[in-house]
C-alpha cells in the first residue's frame, strides 16, 4: 500500500471524520501522514499517524487568543496563501497515492489544483448547514479565497462550495440533516458521519439500579467560543436531583458545579460510551455532536453559538422533531428545563431521532468512505 497525506487544521468537529477516516485507511495497510498546525500534532500522533507541520501557514497562526477568531481564522486557515506553497512543498518531499484536504482550506485546496494527485474534499458538516452560498462564511473569506486563486492562475468562484467541485467531495453526514440536500451539486456525496475511535474508557459513576434520566451536556471545545454560560444555565435548569448530569466540560473551569445535585463533570468522555444510556443530549448543535447523538437516537436539546454550521443545524433538527432549539445566548434555566423535560417526555422527539439514526446506519461510513477514496488513488472516479 501507498501513502495518503491528509490536510486539515485545529477547529473542532473538523478533525473527528478525518481521523476516523484515516484509522480505517491504516486499518487496511495505508501509511497515513496529517499535515497541520503545531497543536495538532498529539493529536494524530496518539493515533499513529505521522505529523508534518505547514511551516508557511504555521507563521500566521496567532500566538496568542485573538479578541475575534474569525478574521484571524481567514488569514490563517481559510484563505491562507502560504498553503499554496506548503501544499507543493509537501507533494515534493513525499510520495503519495492520493491527499485528502479539509473543506476550509481553500489556499490548500487551490494548491492542490496545481497538480495531478488524486485529491478529496472532506466536508466534516453538512454542506447546506455549513457553507451556505451567500452566508457568512461567503462574506468573510470569499474575496480573499478567489484573490489566492487568481494570483495563481485559478478562475474566481462565485461561491465557496464552487471551490470543491474539482474534487472528488466527500461529506460526513446525511441528506436528512442538511437543509439544503436537494439543490447540492451532484459531485457532492454524503458518506454518512465518520466517528474517532474512542482512546479511553469511561465508567458511569453512578449505581446501575439508578434509573434518573441520563442528560449528557456537551458544548463546544472550538477556540472561538467560551462555553461557560451555557454549561452553567444548564446546570441551573437540570440539577434538581431528578436526573443524573454528565457534563464534559472541556477547557472551561466550572468546577463550582461539581457539588449540585447528580451532576458529574469530566473534561472529556467518548460520546459512544454515554450516549447508549442517555435520555437526551443538551449541545452547542455543531455537527459532530449532532450526529453523534442522533446516531444513537438521542434527541437534543440545542443552545447553538451564533456562527459556523450550528444555528442552522439546530433550526432543522427542531424542524425534523429530532430536537428543541432554544436561543443559545438568551434561553434562561426555565426554557432549558421546559425543552428537556418536553424531550424526554415526549416520545415523538426520540422517535423521530431514531429515524435519523437508521439513515446514518445505512450510511456508506468510514468503510465506503474509504472505499471511495482508494478508488481516487488507484485512478477510478469516485
Amino acid at each position: 500500500m501507498g501513502g495518503i497525506l491528509f490536510v486539515s487544521w485545529p477547529g473542532a468537529g473538523n478533525q473527528v471524520p478525518a481521523s476516523g477516516l484515516a484509522t480505517t485507511l491504516t486499518e487496511r495497510g495505508y501509511d497515513i501522514t496529517f499535515a497541520g498546525y503545531a497543536d495538532q500534532r498529539d493529536r494524530f500522533a496518539a493515533h499513529g499517524h505521522d505529523f508534518r507541520l505547514l511551516e508557511r501557514a504555521q507563521r500566521a497562526w496567532p500566538t496568542t487568543p485573538p479578541t475575534d477568531w474569525m478574521p484571524a481564522l481567514v488569514d490563517a486557515v481559510w484563505a491562507c496563501r502560504d498553503h499554496v506553497d506548503d501544499v507543493a512543498e509537501l507533494l515534493g518531499s513525499g510520495a503519495y497515492d492520493a491527499m485528502v484536504v479539509d473543506c476550509l482550506m481553500f489556499g490548500a485546496l487551490a494548491g492542490a489544483s496545481r497538480h495531478e494527485l488524486p485529491t478529496a474534499v472532506l466536508v466534516h458538516s453538512a454542506p447546506g448547514a455549513l457553507l451556505p452560498p451567500g452566508g457568512g462564511l461567503d462574506h468573510l473569506a470569499l474575496a480573499a479565497v478567489n484573490e489566492i486563486r487568481t494570483d495563481i492562475g485559478l478562475p474566481a468562484v462565485a461561491r465557496l462550495w464552487d471551490t470543491w467541485r474539482d474534487f472528488a467531495t466527500l461529506c460526513t453526514s446525511v441528506p436528512e440533516l442538511d437543509p439544503l440536500a436537494p439543490g447540492l451539486p451532484e459531485s457532492f456525496e454524503y458518506v454518512g458521519p465518520l466517528f474517532e475511535p474512542s482512546r479511553t474508557t469511561w465508567e458511569s459513576p453512578w449505581r446501575v439500579d439508578d434509573d434518573r434520566p441520563l442528560v449528557l451536556v456537551s458544548f463546544s471545545t472550538g477556540m472561538a467560543w467560551d462555553q461557560r454560560s451555557r454549561i452553567r444555565r444548564t446546570v441551573d435548569a437540570l440539577a434538581d436531583g431528578t436526573r443524573r448530569i454528565l457534563v464534559t466540560t472541556g477547557p472551561f473551569d466550572v468546577s463550582d458545579l461539581a457539588d449540585r445535585p447528580g451532576v458529574v463533570l469530566a473534561p472529556y468522555v467518548p460520546h459512544d460510551q454515554v450516549l447508549p444510556a442517555a435520555a437526551v443530549m443538551v449541545t452547542h448543535a455543531g455537527h459532530g455532536t449532532v450526529a453523534a447523538s442522533l446516531a444513537h437516537g438521542v434527541p437534543i436539546v440545542a443552545l447553538p453559538n451564533v456562527a459556523a454550521d450550528q444555528p442552522a443545524l439546530a433550526a432543522h433538527l427542531d424542524r425534523l422533531g429530532a430536537g428543541i432549539a432554544l436561543d443559545g445566548d438568551d434561553a434562561d434555566p426555565a426554557q432549558i428545563a421546559d425543552a428537556v423535560r418536553a424531550v424526554v417526555e415526549g416520545r415523538s422527539y426520540a422517535s423521530a431521532a431514531r429515524a435519523i439514526a437508521a439513515r446514518i446506519a445505512d450510511a456508506p461510513g468510514p468503510e465506503g468512505a474509504a472505499d471511495r477514496l482508494v478508488r481516487l488513488a488507484q485512478g477510478v472516479s469516485v
